[in-house]
Protein backbone atom coordinates (compact mmCIF):
# COMPACT_ATOMS: atom_id res chain seq x y z
CA UNK A 1 0.00 0.00 0.00
CA UNK A 2 2.86 2.15 0.86
CA UNK A 3 5.08 1.61 -2.15
CA UNK A 4 1.28 2.42 -4.34
CA UNK A 5 1.40 5.83 -2.15
CA UNK A 6 4.87 6.63 -3.01
CA UNK A 7 4.57 5.98 -6.93
CA UNK A 8 1.52 8.25 -7.19
CA UNK A 9 2.46 10.57 -5.32
CA UNK A 10 5.78 10.72 -7.62
CA UNK A 11 3.44 10.70 -10.83
CA UNK A 12 1.55 13.46 -9.44
CA UNK A 13 4.53 15.57 -8.54
CA UNK A 14 5.68 15.15 -11.79
CA UNK A 15 3.01 16.12 -13.82
CA UNK A 16 1.85 19.03 -11.38
CA UNK A 17 2.72 22.54 -10.99
CA UNK A 18 5.23 23.22 -8.26
CA UNK A 19 3.06 25.67 -6.48
CA UNK A 20 -0.21 23.58 -6.47
CA UNK A 21 1.78 20.13 -5.73
CA UNK A 22 3.39 21.89 -3.06
CA UNK A 23 0.65 23.11 -1.40
CA UNK A 24 -1.44 19.91 -1.37
CA UNK A 25 1.47 18.37 0.51
CA UNK A 26 1.38 21.19 3.32
CA UNK A 27 -2.46 20.89 3.30
CA UNK A 28 -2.29 17.12 4.09
CA UNK A 29 1.03 17.95 6.45
CA UNK A 30 -1.19 20.37 8.80
CA UNK A 31 -4.13 18.07 8.95
CA UNK A 32 -1.69 15.45 10.03
CA UNK A 33 0.08 18.12 12.77
CA UNK A 34 -3.08 18.65 14.67
CA UNK A 35 -4.38 15.20 14.21
CA UNK A 36 -3.82 12.51 17.43
CA UNK A 37 -2.12 9.97 15.63
CA UNK A 38 1.08 8.33 17.31
CA UNK A 39 4.03 10.58 15.32
CA UNK A 40 2.02 13.48 15.87
CA UNK A 41 1.77 13.33 19.19
CA UNK A 42 5.35 12.22 19.46
CA UNK A 43 6.85 15.39 17.49
CA UNK A 44 4.68 17.39 20.37
CA UNK A 45 6.37 16.47 22.90
CA UNK A 46 9.69 16.36 21.33
CA UNK A 47 9.04 20.07 20.28
CA UNK A 48 7.85 20.97 23.70
CA UNK A 49 11.25 19.82 25.31
CA UNK A 50 13.24 21.98 23.06
CA UNK A 51 10.91 25.33 23.05
CA UNK A 52 8.37 24.91 25.57
CA UNK A 53 5.18 25.86 25.39
CA UNK A 54 2.30 27.28 27.55
CA UNK A 55 -0.60 25.48 26.02
CA UNK A 56 -1.97 22.34 24.24
CA UNK A 57 -3.40 24.82 21.74
CA UNK A 58 -0.59 26.40 20.89
CA UNK A 59 1.48 22.85 20.52
CA UNK A 60 -0.99 22.01 17.90
CA UNK A 61 -0.63 24.86 16.02
CA UNK A 62 3.43 24.54 16.08
CA UNK A 63 3.16 21.02 15.34
CA UNK A 64 1.21 21.49 12.50
CA UNK A 65 3.54 23.99 10.92
CA UNK A 66 6.78 21.11 12.01
CA UNK A 67 4.21 18.72 9.99
CA UNK A 68 4.27 20.84 6.93
CA UNK A 69 7.29 21.20 7.15
CA UNK A 70 8.43 17.43 6.87
CA UNK A 71 5.91 17.27 4.46
CA UNK A 72 7.94 19.98 2.35
CA UNK A 73 10.79 17.39 2.85
CA UNK A 74 8.70 14.62 1.10
CA UNK A 75 7.61 16.71 -2.19
CA UNK A 76 10.91 17.97 -2.57
CA UNK A 77 12.60 14.39 -2.36
CA UNK A 78 9.98 13.83 -4.90
CA UNK A 79 10.52 16.79 -7.40
CA UNK A 80 14.52 16.17 -6.94
CA UNK A 81 14.97 13.59 -9.49
CA UNK A 82 13.43 16.20 -12.23
CA UNK A 83 15.64 19.05 -11.56
CA UNK A 84 18.32 20.32 -13.74
CA UNK A 85 21.79 20.21 -11.78
CA UNK A 86 21.74 24.22 -12.17
CA UNK A 87 18.74 24.49 -10.38
CA UNK A 88 20.05 22.15 -7.69
CA UNK A 89 22.79 24.41 -7.30
CA UNK A 90 20.54 27.38 -7.28
CA UNK A 91 18.19 26.01 -4.81
CA UNK A 92 21.04 25.13 -1.90
CA UNK A 93 24.23 26.53 0.02
CA UNK A 94 26.07 26.65 1.95
CA UNK A 95 27.43 29.20 4.86
CA UNK A 96 30.63 29.23 7.36
CA UNK A 97 32.37 26.49 4.97
CA UNK A 98 36.16 27.79 4.64
CA UNK A 99 37.36 25.02 7.09
CA UNK A 100 35.65 22.32 5.29
CA UNK A 101 36.13 23.14 2.11
CA UNK A 102 40.20 23.75 3.13
CA UNK A 103 40.06 20.38 4.57
CA UNK A 104 38.61 18.38 1.58
CA UNK A 105 40.63 20.36 -1.25
CA UNK A 106 43.64 18.63 0.42
CA UNK A 107 42.50 15.61 -0.70
CA UNK A 108 41.26 14.03 3.05
CA UNK A 109 37.91 12.96 3.85
CA UNK A 110 35.74 13.97 6.98
CA UNK A 111 32.28 13.01 8.49
CA UNK A 112 29.49 15.16 9.24
CA UNK A 113 27.00 15.61 11.52
CA UNK A 114 23.32 15.84 11.09
CA UNK A 115 19.88 16.55 12.63
CA UNK A 116 16.69 14.99 10.75
CA UNK A 117 16.43 18.81 10.49
CA UNK A 118 15.23 20.76 6.26
CA UNK A 119 16.28 18.65 3.53
CA UNK A 120 19.21 16.38 4.10
CA UNK A 121 18.42 15.03 0.58
CA UNK A 122 18.88 18.07 -1.29
CA UNK A 123 21.87 18.84 0.68
CA UNK A 124 23.79 15.53 -0.79
CA UNK A 125 22.77 16.33 -4.09
CA UNK A 126 24.73 20.13 -4.02
CA UNK A 127 27.24 18.37 -1.82
CA UNK A 128 28.25 15.75 -3.92
CA UNK A 129 28.57 18.24 -6.89
CA UNK A 130 29.92 21.20 -5.06
CA UNK A 131 31.99 19.63 -2.34
CA UNK A 132 33.11 16.25 -2.68
CA UNK A 133 31.67 13.32 -3.36
CA UNK A 134 29.09 11.82 -0.76
CA UNK A 135 29.39 8.73 0.41
CA UNK A 136 26.27 7.96 3.21
CA UNK A 137 24.02 5.22 5.10
CA UNK A 138 20.74 4.98 4.02
CA UNK A 139 18.31 3.95 7.01
CA UNK A 140 16.77 0.52 6.60
CA UNK A 141 12.73 1.05 6.19
CA UNK A 142 10.31 -2.15 7.29
CA UNK A 143 9.24 -2.24 3.59
CA UNK A 144 12.10 -3.74 1.53
CA UNK A 145 10.69 -1.85 -1.82
CA UNK A 146 10.69 1.21 0.09
CA UNK A 147 14.14 0.78 1.35
CA UNK A 148 15.06 0.28 -2.24
CA UNK A 149 13.36 3.12 -3.81
CA UNK A 150 15.39 5.40 -1.72
CA UNK A 151 18.45 3.63 -1.81
CA UNK A 152 18.13 3.87 -5.90
CA UNK A 153 16.70 7.64 -5.63
CA UNK A 154 20.02 8.56 -3.34
CA UNK A 155 22.23 6.35 -5.76
CA UNK A 156 20.83 8.41 -9.10
CA UNK A 157 21.36 11.44 -7.56
CA UNK A 158 25.40 10.31 -7.69
CA UNK A 159 25.81 9.79 -4.24
CA UNK A 160 27.78 6.35 -2.94
CA UNK A 161 25.02 4.84 -0.66
CA UNK A 162 25.27 2.06 2.02
CA UNK A 163 22.02 0.50 3.08
CA UNK A 164 22.26 0.09 7.39
CA UNK A 165 24.00 -2.94 8.61
CA UNK A 166 26.13 -5.83 6.29
CA UNK A 167 29.45 -3.75 6.80
CA UNK A 168 28.71 -0.21 5.56
CA UNK A 169 30.54 1.30 8.38
CA UNK A 170 33.79 -1.13 6.86
CA UNK A 171 32.66 0.28 3.91
CA UNK A 172 32.61 4.13 4.79
CA UNK A 173 35.76 3.87 6.44
CA UNK A 174 38.11 2.07 3.60
CA UNK A 175 35.91 4.81 1.10
CA UNK A 176 37.38 7.66 3.45
CA UNK A 177 41.00 5.75 3.20
CA UNK A 178 40.98 5.50 -0.75
CA UNK A 179 40.52 9.09 -1.51
CA UNK A 180 38.32 12.02 -0.48
CA UNK A 181 34.80 11.40 0.87
CA UNK A 182 32.68 13.44 2.53
CA UNK A 183 30.10 11.28 4.85
CA UNK A 184 27.31 13.36 6.31
CA UNK A 185 25.16 11.37 8.92
CA UNK A 186 21.67 11.88 10.50
CA UNK A 187 23.20 11.14 13.97
CA UNK A 188 19.73 12.41 16.16
CA UNK A 189 18.51 8.97 16.39
CA UNK A 190 19.86 6.10 17.42
CA UNK A 191 19.03 2.80 15.44
CA UNK A 192 21.16 0.66 16.26
CA UNK A 193 21.49 0.15 20.39
CA UNK A 194 24.66 1.37 20.03
CA UNK A 195 23.83 4.94 20.58
CA UNK A 196 25.68 7.48 23.60
CA UNK A 197 23.40 9.82 25.61
CA UNK A 198 23.80 13.57 25.25
CA UNK A 199 22.20 16.73 26.84
CA UNK A 200 20.06 18.45 24.91
CA UNK A 201 18.07 21.38 25.99
CA UNK A 202 18.31 19.97 29.56
CA UNK A 203 16.64 16.64 28.29
CA UNK A 204 19.12 13.40 28.13
CA UNK A 205 18.72 11.82 24.66
CA UNK A 206 20.18 9.20 22.65
CA UNK A 207 21.59 9.31 19.51
CA UNK A 208 23.77 7.32 16.92
CA UNK A 209 27.35 7.36 17.21
CA UNK A 210 28.40 6.54 13.10
CA UNK A 211 29.97 10.12 12.18
CA UNK A 212 31.72 10.43 15.65
CA UNK A 213 33.15 6.89 15.38
CA UNK A 214 34.18 7.25 11.77
CA UNK A 215 36.07 10.27 12.86
CA UNK A 216 37.84 8.17 16.00
CA UNK A 217 38.44 5.22 13.69
CA UNK A 218 40.31 7.27 10.51
CA UNK A 219 41.40 9.89 12.73
CA UNK A 220 40.06 13.04 10.90
CA UNK A 221 37.12 15.28 11.93
CA UNK A 222 33.79 16.08 12.40
CA UNK A 223 32.12 18.35 11.28
CA UNK A 224 28.33 19.96 12.74
CA UNK A 225 26.30 20.80 9.59
CA UNK A 226 22.59 21.99 10.06
CA UNK A 227 20.43 22.29 7.44
CA UNK A 228 17.54 24.86 7.18
CA UNK A 229 15.25 25.70 5.02
CA UNK A 230 15.04 28.90 3.04
CA UNK A 231 12.16 31.18 0.79
CA UNK A 232 14.21 33.22 -0.99
CA UNK A 233 11.43 34.64 -3.11
CA UNK A 234 13.16 37.85 -2.58
CA UNK A 235 16.39 37.10 -4.53
CA UNK A 236 14.72 37.58 -8.65
CA UNK A 237 17.89 35.83 -9.87
CA UNK A 238 18.32 33.23 -7.77
CA UNK A 239 14.66 32.13 -8.42
CA UNK A 240 15.11 32.52 -12.21
CA UNK A 241 18.13 30.30 -11.82
CA UNK A 242 16.39 27.70 -9.41
CA UNK A 243 12.89 27.73 -11.12
CA UNK A 244 11.38 28.00 -7.78
CA UNK A 245 11.86 30.11 -4.33
CA UNK A 246 12.34 27.15 -1.93
CA UNK A 247 15.18 25.62 -1.10
CA UNK A 248 17.96 25.17 1.83
CA UNK A 249 20.93 25.99 3.51
CA UNK A 250 23.90 24.50 5.24
CA UNK A 251 25.77 26.00 8.29
CA UNK A 252 28.99 24.29 9.03
CA UNK A 253 30.31 24.32 12.49
CA UNK A 254 33.60 24.14 14.51
CA UNK A 255 35.17 20.92 13.37
CA UNK A 256 35.40 18.37 16.08
CA UNK A 257 38.90 15.90 16.69
CA UNK A 258 38.48 12.61 17.81
CA UNK A 259 40.68 12.97 21.14
CA UNK A 260 42.54 9.61 21.63
CA UNK A 261 43.92 7.24 19.25
CA UNK A 262 44.16 3.38 18.09
CA UNK A 263 45.95 2.14 21.31
CA UNK A 264 42.87 3.75 23.62
CA UNK A 265 40.81 1.20 25.86
CA UNK A 266 37.35 0.44 25.58
CA UNK A 267 36.12 2.87 28.32
CA UNK A 268 38.65 5.94 26.48
CA UNK A 269 37.06 5.49 23.44
CA UNK A 270 33.31 5.93 24.82
CA UNK A 271 34.37 8.79 26.68
CA UNK A 272 35.13 10.50 23.50
CA UNK A 273 32.88 9.52 21.71
CA UNK A 274 30.18 11.33 24.28
CA UNK A 275 32.36 14.39 24.92
CA UNK A 276 32.46 14.82 21.14
CA UNK A 277 28.48 14.00 20.55
CA UNK A 278 27.88 16.52 23.25
CA UNK A 279 30.28 18.79 21.84
CA UNK A 280 28.29 18.73 18.49
CA UNK A 281 25.31 19.47 20.08
CA UNK A 282 25.96 22.27 22.30
CA UNK A 283 27.60 23.84 18.66
CA UNK A 284 23.84 23.45 17.13
CA UNK A 285 21.68 23.15 19.64
CA UNK A 286 21.02 27.80 18.96
CA UNK A 287 20.35 26.74 15.19
CA UNK A 288 17.67 23.50 16.66
CA UNK A 289 16.16 26.26 18.71
CA UNK A 290 15.52 28.47 16.05
CA UNK A 291 14.87 26.17 13.85
CA UNK A 292 12.50 23.54 15.56
CA UNK A 293 9.83 23.43 13.41
CA UNK A 294 12.16 21.86 10.54
CA UNK A 295 13.23 19.26 13.41
CA UNK A 296 11.43 16.03 11.55
CA UNK A 297 11.24 13.86 14.87
CA UNK A 298 8.33 11.78 14.67
CA UNK A 299 9.64 9.18 16.97
CA UNK A 300 11.26 8.69 20.88
CA UNK A 301 14.63 10.41 21.13
CA UNK A 302 14.59 11.61 24.66
CA UNK A 303 15.77 8.87 27.86
CA UNK A 304 12.30 9.81 29.91
CA UNK A 305 10.07 8.32 26.66
CA UNK A 306 11.92 5.05 26.03
CA UNK A 307 10.93 2.22 27.78
CA UNK A 308 13.30 1.23 30.51
CA UNK A 309 14.23 -2.02 30.06
CA UNK A 310 14.67 -1.60 26.24
CA UNK A 311 16.91 1.35 27.63
CA UNK A 312 18.77 -1.18 29.24
CA UNK A 313 19.44 -3.20 27.21
CA UNK A 314 20.42 -0.88 24.42
CA UNK A 315 23.29 0.31 26.92
CA UNK A 316 24.81 -3.10 27.56
CA UNK A 317 24.68 -3.46 23.54
CA UNK A 318 26.06 0.07 22.98
CA UNK A 319 28.81 -0.95 25.66
CA UNK A 320 29.70 -3.96 23.63
CA UNK A 321 29.20 -2.65 20.19
CA UNK A 322 32.14 0.01 20.72
CA UNK A 323 34.50 -2.33 22.42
Amino acid sequence: MIVRLFRVADRFVKVTPEPIARGVFRGIGRVLGFSHIRGARQLRANLQRIVPLGSVWAEHVRSARAMRSYLDYYYEVFALPYLRPEQIDARFRAVDATKLIAHLETGRSCSAALLHLGNWDLAGAWANRNLAPVHSIAEKLPVAELARMFLDFRRSLGMTIYPTGGGAMRGLLSDMAAGTAFVPLLCDRDLSASGVEVNICGHQARIAVGAALLAQRSGQPMFPVTIVNEDFRADRSRVAQAGGHYGGCAIIGEPIYPGVGPQASEQEREADLIRMNQEWMDQITPLLIAHVTDWHMLQKVFVDDLDPQRLARARMTSRKELA
